[in-house]
């Protein structure tokens, strides 16, 4: 899809992850179910993107409890084989007045460059 002379595209995975970090000396076990979406405005120089992450508790086949939530929104500049890019990611636990929070409050704002070649 094509407006205002950007290339409109998404991406929608989805899948089982086992994986933990440390937080505050603190084992944070990642749920074991995701999703993830993401949304591109894309031109010749220019990539605004913005990406949504869920990661859930499966309680059944068809039962799932979201835990946290991811969201990255970035701009990137692309002149010749550099890629200049400003990203904020910030991440935060789904509020469940049922059961208490699990989840981690966190983020971050990175400026960096890419070198690479093109497609």
């Amino acid at each position: 899809m094509n407006l205002l002379g950007l290339f409109l595209w998404f991406t929608l995975s989805a899948g089982i992850q086992g994986y933990g970090e440390i937080y505050n000396e603190e084992l944070y076990i990642h749920p074991p179910v995701f999703a993830e979406v993401e949304f591109h405005a894309e031109g010749e120089l220019i990539d605004i993107y913005s990406i949504y992450r869920n990661e859930m508790e499966m309680n059944n086949l068809f039962n799932y409890r979201p835990i946290q939530d991811y969201f990255t929104a970035g701009i990137s500049l692309t002149i010749d084989y550099f890629s200049f890019t400003l990203e904020h990611m910030c991440q935060h636990p789904v509020a469940n007045f049922l059961q208490p929070i699990t989840g981690e409050y966190d983020g971050y704002n990175r400026i960096f460059i890419t070198l690479g070649t093109k497609p």
